[in-house]
């Protein structure tokens, strides 16, 4: 008997439980498969040294929950306040096994339609390439089939480089823990990420001399803003190597590994000395070089494209397989749309990218099914105050800089705007979004940093916001998918815009007097007001026989 349901969920990780929750929350008929007995698997075993690089902040002068979620990194979104991480844990950087005892209450509480104990061994197409849903085989050997199949497996499987005698190694997945069995040995760890250096701060105490290599040289988080580099939270030992310590960090390619009697000898190639190459003997070298992700589960004419040195899927603006319909995925997998530029790779970011793609997959199955939107009157003060409480509240707009947005359909002929909340830029660009005659899209962003972020240069006047470095909104203005023009709101201390009318002129976190401004009443105002401006003018210009609202549907189902 094959058992059928409208959508598929295949892993019970954060991601998985995450578009569970939502498709259950708007009554859909919704499964996920999991092949442990419980959800949250991965974080009993990583990250392997049990402190998760989320920050978990109890205390951040919010009273809403939107606003809350920016500065508490590991929370699903739900309903539910008491279904916070923060009440899981006081630790700012929280050990990962109460994240896992979080997520097991987080599908009770929910009462979330999880099959546990079922792995999946084969995924078929129906009807050609997918067109009409799928087919998934387990182990056990029950068929499910479903009109809409989303994969949020995460990556677990290592990526392994490139090198001969890669096989010598060990891997971060399974090497020892216990510091006793490197003490007074030569290490080399393979690798320049977080799991490199997390491997290295455990180790750095007992060994005799630690190298960490790979190509290029180390990214750091604060000046990228790309938390998949190095977090400052993990560099403590670039100390041990600037001040002499007895470790390395290396900027080489290596050649080759191979074993000599009780040794590792390494060839190298050193990136920034004009090819010079040298050999040199470990005790142990551990490979840290991440993860990938594993297609083996798909068959039968269905392989999905991939990208990235195959380690990831090529996926739309819509997270759809570029060659199978009504496959999508979730999760860390999302990255490769803002590969190493913001946070999809974490879940701070994807958690709202699978709020989007909840939507997307409802309106791929369901004909019937209204985007969300807020219906506002056609007048500026409204949009303005509504503006100002997205950009100060929202933790998507502000963890997604330029890869999430808010959507302002502007409809002259109802005299109304629609706002939609949270998509992804791109996806707006490739829908039916951008046939409307005028719309926004509303962006936090950073600017250009010339090179010290702790040193840079800001530009005090408002009306010069253009040129701030620091995060801060962005409003897009198009006609039909051709951008018209842009305004951006000056960089708030606090990423708050908001002032609270009982303060007066107040900002609604923090009392700021700029000391010789002739009107700080006025000073604190002009953001606002040029706001106002941008959008007076823009509510204006259009003339009001446009064409009848455009719904936002996607273009292509491929």
């Amino acid at each position: 008997m094959t058992r059928q349901v409208d959508y598929l969920i295949i892993g019970g990780g954060p991601a998985g439980l995450q578009l569970a929750y939502l498709l259950q929350r708007d009554g859909r008929d919704c499964l996920t498969l999991e092949s442990a007995d419980r959800v949250g698997t991965f974080f009993e075993l990583y990250p392997r040294h049990r402190k998760l690089l989320s920050i978990n902040k109890r205390y951040t002068g919010y009273d809403d929950a939107e606003g809350k979620l920016r500065y508490d990194w590991n929370s699903l979104l739900c309903d539910d306040e008491q279904m916070s991480f923060t009440k899981y844990s006081e630790e700012y950087f929280a050990d990962a096994r109460d994240y896992a005892r979080y997520l097991r209450d987080y599908a009770a509480r929910f009462n979330l339609k999880i099959q546990f104990n079922t792995r999946v061994c084969r995924i078929e197409p129906l009807g050609g390439n997918g067109e009409n849903g799928y087919r998934v085989l387990t182990e056990c050997g029950q068929s499910l089939e479903c009109r809409c199949l989303v994969v949020a497996t995460g990556v677990w499987k290592p990526f392994l480089p490139d090198i001969p005698g890669i096989e010598l190694t060990e891997n971060y997945m399974d090497c020892s823990l216990d510091p006793d069995d490197f003490a007074n040995q030569k290490v080399l760890i393979i690798g320049k990420g977080n799991s490199a250096f997390e491997t290295a701060n455990h180790l750095g105490h007992v060994t005799r001399v630690t190298h960490l290599c790979s190509p290029s040289p180390i990214k750091f988080a604060w000046q990228t803003h790309f938390f998949g580099h190095l977090r400052a939270v993990n560099n403590d030992f670039l100390d041990t190597y600037i001040l002499k310590g007895q470790n390395s960090v290396l900027d080489a390619e290596i050649e080759r590994i191979e074993r000599d009697d009780d040794e590792l000898v390494v060839t190298l190639r050193f990136s920034h000395a004009e090819g010079q190459r040298a050999v040199m003997a470990y005790d142990r070298v551990i490979c840290c070089a991440g993860f990938r992700w594993d297609y083996s589960l798909f068959g039968g004419g269905c392989e999905p494209d991939l990208a990235c040195e195959c380690r990831l899927p090529a996926m739309t603006s819509g997270w759809e397989s570029e060659n199978l319909p009504n496959l999508f995925y979730a999760g860390t997998i999302m990255q490769i749309r803002d590969l190493k530029k913001t946070m999809s790779n974490v879940l701070h970011g994807f958690r709202f990218n699978v709020l989007c793609l909840s939507r997307i997959v409802q309106q791929r199955v369901d004909p019937n099914y209204e985007w969300p939107c807020e219906r506002l009157p056609m007048d500026a003060e409204a949009l303005a105050d509504k503006l100002i409480r997205r950009v100060s509240t929202n933790a998507g707009l502000m963890h997604q800089p330029g890869f999430l947005c808010d959507v302002i359909v502007v409809d002259h002929k109802r005299q109304e705007v629609r706002y939609y909340d949270i998509l992804p830029v791109e996806y707006v660009a490739d829908s039916a979004f951008s046939e409307n005659e005028q719309y926004y899209v509303v962006t936090m962003e950073y600017g250009e940093f010339k090179e010290d972020p702790f040193a840079e240069h800001r530009e005090p006047d408002a009306a010069k916001a253009y040129q701030d470095a620091y995060l801060h909104p962005r409003l897009r203005r198009y006609s039909r998918g051709e951008y018209v023009d842009e305004h951006h709101i000056s960089e708030s201390l606090e990423n708050d815009w908001r002032l609270d009318e009982h303060l007066g002129a107040k900002p609604l976190i923090r009392q700021m007097h700029f000391i010789g401004q002739a009107d700080a009443t006025q000073f604190q105002h002009t953001h606002r007001c040029e706001l106002l401006k941008y959008l007076q003018a823009g509510l204006g210009i259009e003339d009001c026989s446009a064409d009848s609202e455009v719904l936002p549907a996607h273009r292509s189902q491929g």
